[in-house]
């Protein structure tokens, strides 16, 4: 068979691992086919998601890229998007099946990579949910109901809330209400927790209000607004309510041999799924390390590699990777400050905000989609 890898799913991992494929191992190996499979037509760049959800914030082409485009480049007959929803995994005959606008379409692959991420119980449109459409029609209904809003609640104190909480209170000030329900006694709970209660006091400073050491026990529509009940015994009436916690591997469509008790995909070092030769995991959907940008940043190099030794005939080199532990984490809070922990250290509001807050990195995404960076690091 003609050597086909197949990699599923249309976000960062799967872009770079493509394009890497495409520029280092294909001109070692002509017959190498790649076919990417995306449930979206555009890759959606919801790191800055956070500022996207205000209303004019960022326009949408910063944040939504056509996949094809970036990819024209390369010689025809190398590279196929398939736009459709992964249904079955077919270990034994080594095939996908991929239900499409037009049926269902079976794809057989050589090597296979799993690269589908992760995404919130609620829909919300802080990842990709779906199509174009979809998503992008779910981002502008959110920022309609929120420029709409008085008040607006957030469920989920990790970076996505409080980053989320920030930019909205950077936008509008003291006339909207916002509230960051936080389950523990500050927010940011990987963190070590003089950075948590810095993280605290600069939202304090935005007008975010926190609710410390409370939970949603539930959410229910009352009237025109949202009623959610909180395990303190208060109840909170909201125009918009956005539970942003709960984030699952989209790995509904995966053999359930191969994932662990979390719906993750069980992975070894060298990024391979456990007990399996020619399927791989990257990114947030494998159980190696946490979902955060700079492992799936650093995986999608090293599965590239790695599968360009085994397709280039150089089994013996392929190699482990080294798992990250320490938290690697810049949270903005707004265009202008910021927290950071970078292992066990504390970095310094405005690096934070030089780095990430004033764009999100949304000058990386035409190099990304076309094969000069993944975000930032180069491929």
């Amino acid at each position: 068979m003609q050597p086909t890898v197949v990699i599923l799913g249309g976000g960062f991992s799967s872009i770079g691992t493509a394009h890497k494929l495409l520029k280092h191992t294909q001109p070692k190996v002509p017959s190498l086919r790649v076919v990417l499979v995306s449930r979206s037509t555009h890759h959606y760049w919801n790191i800055a998601s956070v500022r996207g959800v205000v209303p004019g914030a960022i326009a949408d082409d910063q944040l939504f890229f056509d996949i094809e485009d970036g990819f024209k480049r390369y010689p025809d007959g190398r590279f196929e998007l398939v736009v459709g929803s992964v249904s079955a995994i077919e270990l034994g005959d080594e095939s996908v099946t991929i239900q499409t606008e037009d049926g269902q379409k079976l794809i057989r692959y050589t090597q296979l990579v799993i690269a589908t991420g992760a995404s919130y119980r609620s829909q919300l449109p802080f990842t990709s949910i779906g199509t174009h459409e979809k998503t992008i029609g779910a981002l502008h209904n959110l920022q309609q109901q929120i420029e709409a809003a008085t008040s607006i609640t957030i469920a989920g104190s990790g970076p996505t809330g409080v980053e989320t909480a920030a930019e909205i209170a950077c936008a509008y000030g003291t006339s909207k209400e916002v509230t960051l329900i936080v389950e523990s006694g500050a927010p940011l709970s990987v963190m070590r927790m003089y950075i948590r209660e810095a993280a605290a006091h600069g939202l304090e400073a935005l007008g975010v209000k926190l609710i410390l050491n409370a939970r949603v026990k539930s959410a229910t529509q009352s009237g025109s607004r949202m009623l959610v009940k909180l395990s303190n015994g208060e109840d909170h009436l909201t125009d918009v309510y956005l539970p942003l916690f709960g984030t699952r591997p989209n790995t509904r469509f995966v053999p359930t041999q191969l994932l662990d008790g979390r719906g993750y995909v069980k992975v070894d070092k060298a990024l391979r799924v456990e007990g399996l030769k020619n399927v791989w995991a990257v990114g947030d959907v494998g159980n190696l390390e946490s979902n955060q940008l700079i492992y799936a940043e650093n995986q999608t190099h090293h599965v590239a590699r790695n599968l360009n030794a085994v397709i280039t005939g150089r089994e013996d080199q392929v190699v482990d990777l080294k798992p990250g532990y320490s938290p690697q984490i810049f949270v903005t809070l707004g265009k202008k400050k910021g927290v950071g922990q970078v292992f066990n250290l504390q970095m310094p509001g405005f690096i934070v905000s030089t780095v990430k807050g004033k764009t999100l990195f949304t000058e990386k995404g035409p190099g990304m989609i076309s094969g000069k960076n993944i975000v930032r690091s180069s491929i």
